[in-house]
């Protein structure tokens, strides 16, 4: 664990967006606050900062629905503060209720409220990642830069913003979702930003109305009129988690262990990469000592779960007061609270939603062979409340919502219907 950062950056998520990539599972609860090896995106983000210094968090969001289940969920940062024990305890703070132009507006408007004179650390709150916050500070510091963009080295950059730089670093050009031939380098733009308290003086002077988006508008105004912008390259974890595929990928790689500050508890059972709560642990524990259940790989268990005689739970994460039936089998799956799963179930690469109900001898599985070509990822999702009949059958793409969301999620344009019955709506991306 590396040393705590002195004199770290006040930190700014940006919150705002519907989340409709993730759609069923953001029907119901902002992006930020879907679990993720069951805590938040956002939480599991906050934890790997403060475990590096940081105590001062900002969230900028668009729109009072957000803000509302935000302050629900984090309060002001104590109940946070004394979890990850804390000193001197996070202090959380949010957007006033300014209607912003984008993510960049945000940021700036906090900056004016809440009259930040330190450097700032702007994070999306649907990422995650593990960097070397210390180096990445002593290296915008060292350049004296009003601004920092967090590099990475990926091979198709079609969806990111791409920078050239010089040797030191300095941003030369930068790019939004450059074309076919178009991109300067390989060097992709993470949503991860440090900006000098001097930026408020630029801000003001720049036009209201192009001040929204960072790749669109504030990079290429900024390094366009010769200021000061660097790129760091870092190597350290990162992932977008705003789709479900890779949503389902990071869930793997905490599983695993492979975030260096997300704290893992010592294992409660067995000699892998294994959690479960120790009042689950009290319900089945004469299941395990006679082997009756199966737990392998890296799997997080919930509290006051009821699991079955026969159930295999491979490489998952199990959410609390969670019911599995005997002779299921888990596999690679990310399952929330309070669902339901009867006997006889296959679940493998599939996300379930909360209250969910899954009858007996259904199977959900992101591995089956189909003969429809698919041109988003291949995850199945159950989303919240729903319920599946016995021996229904749900394959790799297909998602899964109460048809009394089928109107809202048909209206994206971004999905199509494959049917309905009297209680689900089934889609796919389009």
């Amino acid at each position: 664990m590396n040393e705590k950062l002195k004199n770290p950056p006040v930190v700014i998520a940006t919150v705002g967006g519907e989340g409709t990539r993730m759609y069923p599972l953001t029907l119901n609860m902002p992006k930020p606050l879907i679990p993720i090896c069951n805590y938040p995106i956002l939480r599991r983000m906050l934890e790997i900062l403060a475990n590096q210094g940081c105590r001062e968090f900002i969230f900028a969001s668009t729109g009072g629905d957000n803000t509302i289940r935000l302050n629900e969920y984090f309060k002001w940062g104590v109940s946070f503060s004394t979890k990850m024990e804390l000193e001197p305890r996070a202090e959380f703070r949010y957007q006033p209720n300014y209607e912003d132009l984008g993510s960049a507006d945000a940021v700036r408007a906090c900056m004016e409220y809440f009259n930040i004179k330190k450097d700032v650390l702007v994070i999306g709150g649907d990422h995650l990642m593990d960097i070397n916050l210390d180096e990445i500070m002593k290296f915008h510091r060292e350049k004296k830069a009003l601004m920092t963009i967090g590099l990475m080295e990926v091979d198709d950059v079609s969806q990111y913003g791409v920078a050239d730089i010089t040797p030191g670093g300095r941003i030369k050009r930068f790019v939004e979702k450059p074309g076919p031939g178009e991109e300067p380098s390989k060097l992709a733009n993470i949503g991860v930003y440090i900006l000098s308290p001097k930026i408020r003086e630029v801000f003001k002077k720049m036009d209201p109305g192009i001040v929204a988006d960072f790749g669109y508008d504030i990079i290429p105004y900024l390094t366009g009129n010769g200021h000061e912008v660097y790129g760091y390259v870092t190597s350290g974890y990162w992932n977008d988690v705003g789709t479900t595929g890779r949503y389902l990928q990071t869930t793997q790689d905490i599983l695993h262990q492979k975030l260096e500050h997300i704290r893992m508890s010592k294992s409660r059972y067995g000699n892998g990469k294994k959690q479960i709560h120790k009042t689950t642990i009290h319900r089945i524990k004469n299941k395990l000592k006679n082997n009756e259940l199966v737990i392998s790989g890296g799997v997080m268990i919930g509290g006051d779960c009821e699991i079955g005689s026969g159930v295999k739970i491979e490489n998952s994460c199990i959410g609390d007061n969670c019911i599995i039936g005997d002779n299921v089998t888990i596999k690679g799956s990310a399952v929330f609270n309070f669902t339901n799963i009867k006997r006889n179930s296959y679940l493998n690469k599939c996300v379930v939603g909360m209250y969910s109900n899954i009858g007996e001898n259904c199977v959900i599985d992101g591995d089956m062979e189909i003969e429809l070509k698919l041109k988003g990822n291949r995850v199945p999702v159950i989303g919240e409340k729903v319920t599946l009949i016995d021996n229904s059958t749900i394959s790799p793409g297909k998602r899964v919502a109460p048809i009394s969301q089928s109107h809202r999620i048909l209206k994206t344009g971004k999905f199509l219907e494959l049917g309905m019955d009297g209680q689900n709506i089934y889609f796919i991306e389009k």
